[in-house]
């Protein structure tokens, strides 16, 4: 069930990410499906991708190379297997925000969101670690009364999407602003 979820999550993901870019106004440099070659200068992609240019080869499709690396990199990191148990949404929703901005990030998002959602009844500690403790509170959380596992689902959704766009209006860079806000 965890490779469904996580195929899931990475489809929904690659929605917003394109192809191969060199923008150079991008922070985030040559990128590839979304990697950057600034922030991931090792991706075993890389290699591939040089040949193929230095070739003339307009088309390339490293799909398993990409799967790999969004399942070691983030999807592993956000414990999405265990996450997509109690809540296949919000795995999906950590999952495409740790891509955007970071696993810690996307966790302690998760975690304000959780805090707040629950009014603090369940109090977690934003560090942006997603462990054992998290995800108790998470599910504890969502069969809270009152208030139904799916109503409870949704309000932490909306929590975790306003801690993201605090952390978008934030950011200097807008000239990727109505980007992130589809992702949101």
């Amino acid at each position: 069930m965890g490779k469904e979820h996580f195929l899931k999550a990475l489809s929904k993901t690659m929605q917003h990410e394109g192809h191969y870019s060199a923008d150079k106004l991008d922070p985030g440099g040559e990128t590839y499906m979304g990697i950057s070659r600034v922030y991931w200068p090792d991706w075993r992609g890389w290699v591939k991708i040089d040949e193929w240019l230095l070739a003339g080869k307009p088309e390339m499709n490293l799909d398993e190379d990409v799967r790999e690396f969004y399942r070691v990199n983030f999807w592993n990191r956000i414990q999405g297997d265990w996450l997509a148990e109690i809540s296949p949404a919000i795995a999906y929703e950590v999952f495409d925000t740790a891509v955007n901005i970071g696993v810690s990030s996307a966790v302690k998002f998760l975690q304000v969101g959780h805090n707040i959602a629950s009014g603090y009844a369940y109090e977690l500690t934003v560090d942006g670690k997603l462990g054992p403790k998290t995800l108790e509170m998470i599910s504890r959380y969502l069969s809270m009364r009152p208030g139904s596992y799916e109503l409870n689902e949704e309000i932490l959704l909306n929590c975790l999407n306003g801690e993201q766009y605090v952390h978008y209006k934030a950011n200097p860079n807008h000239k990727h602003f109505r980007g992130w806000f589809r992702r949101v």
